[in-house]
């Protein structure tokens, strides 16, 4: 379990993904990379 910090700081995802997660993520919760990957992915299904 990750951090919005850490994810959005993660050389794992692209630039893009990363700006993508700064708005998707809460603050005060924790991540799997797995849960990180399908916020990115439905973000990007909406548009």
């Amino acid at each position: 379990m990750y951090s919005k910090q850490a994810l959005i700081t993660s050389t794992g995802f692209t630039p893009i993904e990363r700006d993508i997660l700064t708005i998707v993520l809460n603050d005060d919760r924790q991540y799997s990379l797995i849960q990180a990957k399908n916020l990115i992915r439905k973000f990007k299904e909406a548009f």
